[in-house]
């Protein structure tokens, strides 16, 4: 009966995350094929069964089920979730502290119960391996702040532990600007206007919910939007948020009776014109952030999505 290959994760390696730890050691084999061995329950660390983002610890003992010394070998376990090939990091800019990248929209930034792999920290771990260590959370290694999966745009993320500090030290200082570009249903009531609603996690779970300014349930929010553009039973306007909460510009919209066009989430109930989009008409345009190292403002913009220009067209 052959032995099990078994290996003891040393002092430098605890923090590593499981698939980029083993990934290391056998450079022949792809990690997704590692990552399809840890989901098929092909590795074990001190002999239970774990996932993939699972990070390390210093005298941990890595099991392999199958010996990877020879190489690439297919796992074909019929019950196993195939992992489809992520697309390529789209790199605004890169220095040594941080990336600025344009996320792709269907994508997730980090796992949750029911995605394991496939996500933007999937993406950003190929493209720089040592990002797995960066930050507080091995789960979501790097992310200073998020984008919903159905929402594409610029996003900023840390390279260096002082970077990713000082990044959250920013964002809670409400001292990095981001501006998104919507397109709602309905006619937003102002020119320019405030949305205040308070967000608290809705009794269904998977929505967020807007609550008066008021009450003391949820936590403060605050949306800022200026329209750029009036249509029958839609308009097209510039977000910025000053407060970032889960699902913020989405819930606030909805609540204010004018839901993001496409959102398949917080859709409109009593829409005055019946208007379809395949996606989620919501885009981060417009980054602005103090340089870590240089102390120079950084100022980042997107031009606006094909799909923009497409349904104002059909709108006009």
């Amino acid at each position: 009966m052959e032995e099990t290959p078994t290996l003891t994760a040393h002092k430098e390696d605890a923090g590593k995350r499981l698939d980029i730890y083993i990934t290391e050691k056998f450079s022949d084999t792809s990690r997704s094929q590692i990552q399809k061995r840890i989901k098929a329950k092909r590795v074990l660390i001190n002999n239970k069964p774990t996932s993939v983002h699972q990070s390390i610890k210093e005298g941990d003992m890595i099991s392999l089920l199958d010996d990877l010394s020879n190489g690439e070998q297919h796992v074909t376990d019929e019950a196993e979730e195939e992992i489809n090939p992520l697309p390529e990091l789209d790199i605004i800019e890169e220095t040594d502290s941080f990336l600025v990248i344009n996320k792709p929209a269907g994508i997730l930034v980090q796992p949750d119960h029911k995605h394991k792999t496939g996500t933007l920290i999937d993406m950003l771990i190929s493209h720089d391996p040592s990002l797995a260590r960066i930050g507080e959370d091995p789960s979501r290694p790097a992310i200073v702040h998020r984008l919903d999966k159905e929402v594409s745009g610029l996003m900023l993320v840390a390279k260096t532990q002082q970077a990713y500090e000082y990044f959250k030290h920013l964002f809670k200082q409400r001292k990095i600007n981001k501006t998104y570009l919507a397109f709602v249903n309905g006619e937003l009531p102002q020119q320019e206007g405030d949305i205040r609603f308070r967000i608290a996690r809705s009794s269904t779970g998977a929505r967020m919910a807007a609550r008066p300014e008021q009450e003391d349930s949820g936590r403060a929010a605050w949306t800022h939007y200026h329209v750029i553009e009036r249509f029958r039973g839609a308009t097209l306007a510039e977000v910025t948020i000053i407060s970032g909460r889960t699902h913020q510009i989405r819930a606030h919209f909805f609540a204010l009776g004018s839901p993001v066009i496409g959102d398949p989430l917080y859709k409109a109930k009593h829409a005055t014109r019946s208007i379809e989009s395949p996606s989620l008409m919501l885009q981060s345009i417009g980054l602005e952030f103090t340089d870590p190292v240089t102390d120079e403002l950084r100022s980042y913009a997107l031009a606006p999505d094909p799909s923009f220009e497409i349904l104002r067209n059909e709108l006009s």
